[in-house]
Formats: C-alpha cells, sequence, structure tokens
C-alpha cells in the first residue's frame, strides 16, 4: 500500500508541474507569458489551434490531478485509522465562582 502512496505523490507532483506550466502557456486576452516567452511566434511553433489543445490539456490534467488528491486523501487517511485530534487534551472546565448577592456587591457612598 505505501508503494501506490508513494507513486501517487510523485504522479502529484508531475502534474502539478505539468498544470502549472500549461495554464501559464495559455494565451490570455493579452498575449500572456507565451508571447512573452516565444515573442508571438507561439503560433508559429504550436499551429493556429494551441489554444484549443492547451484548454483541453488543462481540462485533462486538473480532473487527474482532482482525482489523485482525493485517492491520496482516502488512501492516507484510512490507511492510519486515526485521528488527528488523538492526543489532544482538553483542559478541565473553570470552576466557576459564586456571585455576590446584589446588596454586598455595590459600592456605598
Amino acid at each position: 500500500m505505501s508503494i501506490l502512496i508513494s507513486v501517487l505523490y510523485v504522479v502529484e507532483v508531475i502534474v502539478c508541474f505539468l498544470l502549472g506550466g500549461i495554464v501559464m502557456l495559455q494565451k490570455p486576452k493579452d498575449g500572456g507569458l507565451n508571447a512573452a516567452i516565444s515573442g508571438g511566434m507561439g503560433e508559429a511553433f504550436f499551429g493556429a489551434q494551441v489554444g484549443n489543445v492547451l484548454v483541453k490539456a488543462t481540462i485533462i490534467l486538473g480532473t487527474v490531478f482532482l482525482a489523485n488528491t482525493l485517492l491520496l486523501s482516502c488512501l492516507t487517511a484510512h490507511g492510519r485509522g486515526d485521528s488527528v485530534m488523538r492526543d489532544v487534551r482538553t483542559p478541565p472546565p473553570a470552576e466557576q465562582s459564586q456571585p455576590l448577592p446584589f446588596s454586598q456587591g455595590m459600592p456605598t457612598e
């Protein structure tokens, strides 16, 4: 089980970096990082349909990232069987003092 979790962590890191890179390469209305790096030559290298490919890749990698994160969460929580609150100790309730009667609590002039 620990080998599966280790593999999933490696996949998580790889997908994270790929997703970040693909999001930065996408072309917003102003040109984005793709225009800054390639000087507007992104379409010449990748073709005119590069936007559609990047959007599809973002959706696929985002879905893989989400599914992998949920799977890792379930596997690591289920494998331990412990609660994170197991060692937390709550302080005993403070003793409450009796309120003074109304006549003794008022200052006299």
